[in-house]
């Protein structure tokens, strides 16, 4: 953006292009390969120490070990966890097993020194409220506030961390990009019930705003910006909606919550070489017998344990813990005790205390893999914080 003599230009100055690409399953490993160890290699410098994340998973995993072998010194790694979720783990189509065997082998295998870090219920509920500044509007909750907790431990010690963000979008991780009855959704496969979002407007609302429309809106203008060619590929589109749309909200959040815990957070996977050669590869490279993110898998083949090089994909963890929902119902239906505040004017409010009072998870995943019942709750008592604390106006009301 320019700004010169009170005018403002906006111009956009990178994007993938569309190009043949001739190389071979066995090519296109050797690339992956050097683009990424580049790229790695050239986020471990800094003025200061450097620690990676670790979480047992491929993206993270893989980061590891390469500056691992890389760095001169014993390496440092971190972890997050919640209290209880070893009680209250529950198996889903998108978290499928817990990380610890996982942490411990790599550590083992790397000779790191491995730090677990454990949120309280408590804790992951208080930094809601330093979530929502850090963000400044409402965002992913305990995924928002455990990072921002996680960030300041980490800060104690390093102010340079690498972490694995973006490897799902750029090699197909998410069930999005191979499950036909995820892929085969009009817009955005990763938005689930925007019917039952809908209904949680009140009726004044329910006829000025309809949100299936703003996302049909904002899915077309987004794929307009694509070649005509591509706009036809089903992959293609998958891969630039994830790059453009959920990859930037991750990076966002992981950006917000590590600086304002004075922690940088680079991440070696948004790496301009490496998504320009991706954005150029057949997706039957990627995904390939039944395995997601097959590429980058046989890619970096003996470099990990095949244990975890094979893994199954796993989500950042979010709280299991069944205190988490009471805690934020609690602080949710105090906050609706003020009758003054503007969720009245948004909200159908016997719709939110159905919400509240349900003993059924029913909407579950509304949004990614990890926001169920809870994390909505949470939104919304972050969005009526939001409406407070940022002196929000409604117009017309």
């Amino acid at each position: 953006m320019k700004y010169k003599n009170g005018e403002i230009e906006i111009k956009r100055y990178w994007n993938v292009k569309t190009k043949e690409c001739t190389d071979t399953f066995e090519e296109a490993k050797e690339k992956v390969r050097e683009l990424l160890t580049d790229s790695i290699k050239r986020q471990m410098v800094s003025d200061v120490g450097i620690a990676t994340l670790l979480s047992g998973g491929l993206d993270s995993s893989l980061i590891t070990g390469i500056v691992a072998k890389n760095l001169d010194e014993k390496l440092t790694t971190f972890s997050i966890d919640y209290e209880g979720n070893d009680k209250y783990f529950k198996k889903t189509d998108f978290t499928v097993s817990r990380d610890e065997d996982y942490i411990e082998l790599m550590s083992k295998t790397f000779n790191t020194k491995h730090e677990y870090k454990t949120i309280t219920q408590e804790d992951v509920v208080k930094y809601l409220r330093d979530a929502l500044y850090a963000k400044d509007y409402p965002g992913m909750t305990d995924i928002d506030s455990s990072l921002l907790w996680f960030s300041k431990e980490i800060a104690k010690e390093y102010k340079v961390i690498l972490s694995g963000e973006c490897a799902d979008e750029i090699f197909g991780g998410y069930p999005w990009f191979y499950r036909k009855d995820l892929n085969d959704r009009e817009l955005f496969p990763w938005i689930n019930n925007l019917e039952y979002r809908q209904s949680l407007l009140n009726e004044n609302l329910q006829n000025d705003i309809n949100l299936k429309e703003i996302v049909e809106e904002e899915y077309r203008k987004t794929i307009n910006e694509l070649d005509e060619a591509d706009r036809n590929k089903k992959d293609k589109k998958l891969f630039y909606i994830n790059m453009t749309h959920f990859m930037q909200g991750l990076l966002e959040r992981k950006d917000r919550m590590t600086m304002y815990a004075t922690l940088e957070a680079r991440v070696p996977f948004a790496d301009t070489k490496l998504v320009e050669y991706l954005w150029n590869l057949p997706f039957e490279y990627k995904y390939n017998n039944n395995t997601e993110k097959f590429l980058l898998r046989e890619a970096f083949k003996g470099v990990i344990p095949d244990e975890v090089l094979y893994r199954k994909k796993n989500p950042y963890p979010k709280t299991h813990n069944p205190k988490f929902l009471e805690l934020v119902s609690k602080l949710l239906k105090k906050r609706l005790e003020n009758k003054n505040s503007k969720m009245y004017k948004i909200f159908n409010i016997d719709k939110v205390n159905e919400l509240l009072e349900s003993k059924e998870d029913d909407i579950l995943p509304w949004y990614g893999q990890l926001m169920t019942r809870p994390q909505l709750i949470a939104y919304l008592y972050e969005f009526d914080l939001w409406l407070e604390e940022y002196a929000i106006e409604i117009e017309g009301m």
